[in-house]
């Protein structure tokens, strides 16, 4: 089954590991479209060379608006991916309402019009209302894609709802994102110590953490209102809170902690970049993301809990959009927007006895090892599988035509 899939963010060996399980799976020729360049939180992102064992063709095109992922599109390399790989079925990483989709859809159309298409989603919310201006391009632009695909693929079960109520009638399926486990469970304390110590944290000192971006939606001021309540319950209980990430309420947040008369308790890591991010949360032993809905945005998943997960660390996370059923049964979840509830959530999680402790790792170990990309590649392929199968206009086997 001769398969092109296509992601701007596999520009990142850590992103595109989604394509090494997906071209190893037996039966898949896969190939691959992604751009030279993209930009990730601000920081450029090029394209990283290749593994010398890789698994799949590969086309690296040039992009324009790189790192906006719903306007951007390919100036370069797209035919020239639909000549490498003469697809019989099209794995499209991109949103429905996106640039990226239309464009692809469009030269599609052109040399290779018969193939079936699969498309994964992060949208949790309406692909009618967009907090992306002007929101009335973005919804025609999905009212133009839905109907020219064939299975769409959620990284959460609301996603299914959303598409449902944009019109979309063939089959859906959530199948969540993947996370390289292997990077987290391999835990060095080496390192680990090494940063407590460059960040002044005492070795018997408790780090609850937060990993991601400083934004308003993620809730990192509830945290701080929160981590501030812990240490008025617990003046003599050793703590640190532990921000990693960059964002545009950076000074507000430390301007509240300071306010909050927790500055000295508390460390800030400008963004890192991803491969680094083990080595962070090694030196956690509780991660909170504690998200809130803002206007058209709901957590969408919540890559960090799972990393956090397979690092064996407790979690905690909001109610909002996905994390929920993220977490499941691994962790705990307290109302969004609501920083008494996670105070008391905290205090909950510090008083688990060892067993408990114990049992909720091991409960997170095997709930990340859920999401690790291998699972997302078999439960991609058999979508794929089913299309090439089933899709009337895939039975015919048509190349495609240049």
């Amino acid at each position: 089954m001769r398969t092109l899939i296509v992601n701007s963010m596999f520009a990142s060996a850590t992103y595109r590991r989604c394509a090494d399980e997906l071209g190893a799976t037996p039966g898949v020729t896969l190939s691959m479209l992604t751009v030279r360049e993209w930009r990730m939180n601000g920081r450029p992102m090029p394209f990283e060379p290749l593994s010398a064992n890789a698994s799949y063709a590969t086309a690296v095109g040039s992009a324009a608006w790189r790192g906006y992922e719903n306007r951007g599109f390919y100036t370069s390399g797209l035919l020239r991916a639909f000549q490498i790989s003469r697809p019989e079925v099209l794995f499209l990483m991109e949103e429905p309402f996106s640039i990226f989709a239309a464009e692809i859809l469009m030269a599609k159309s052109i040399v290779a019009p018969r193939i079936p298409v699969v498309f994964f989603t992060w949208n949790n919310l309406s692909l009618t209302k967009f907090d992306y201006r002007p929101s009335f391009f973005y919804r025609n632009v999905a009212r133009w894609t839905l109907p020219r695909m064939h299975y769409g693929l959620t990284a959460n079960s609301d996603g299914i709802n959303v598409l449902r109520k944009a019109g979309f009638t063939k089959p859906i399926r959530t199948i969540g994102y993947g996370v390289d486990t292997a990077a987290f469970q391999s835990q060095n304390s080496g390192q680990s110590n090494e940063i407590r110590a460059s960040l002044n944290i005492g070795a018997d000192d408790i780090v609850i953490g937060y990993i991601g971006r400083l934004l308003r939606m993620k809730g990192v001021d509830l945290l701080i209102e929160a981590f501030a309540q812990l240490k008025a319950r617990h003046p003599h209980l050793a703590m640190k809170l532990m921000l990693v990430g960059s964002g545009e309420m950076e000074q507000e947040i430390m301007r509240l902690a300071q306010a909050r008369g927790i500055a000295d308790a508390m460390r800030h890591v400008p963004s890192v970049p991803q491969r680094e991010v083990p080595n962070y949360m090694s030196a956690l032993d509780i991660l909170v993301l504690p998200s809130r809905r803002q206007a058209m945005w709901a957590e969408q998943f919540g890559r960090v809990l799972v990393e956090a997960m397979a690092a064996g660390k407790i979690v905690i996370g909001s109610s909002s959009g996905a994390i929920p059923e993220v977490i499941g049964d691994a962790g705990f979840v307290f109302p969004e927007n609501d920083s008494t509830a996670l105070a008391r959530t905290l205090d909950q999680a510090f008083s688990l006895s060892r067993e408990d402790r114990a049992q909720h790792i091991a409960r997170a170990h095997a709930r990340a090892e859920y999401f690790s990309w291998r699972r997302f590649a078999r439960d991609a392929h058999e979508s794929l599988e089913y299309c090439y199968t089933n899709v009337p206009s895939a039975a015919t086997r048509v190349g495609v035509i240049v």
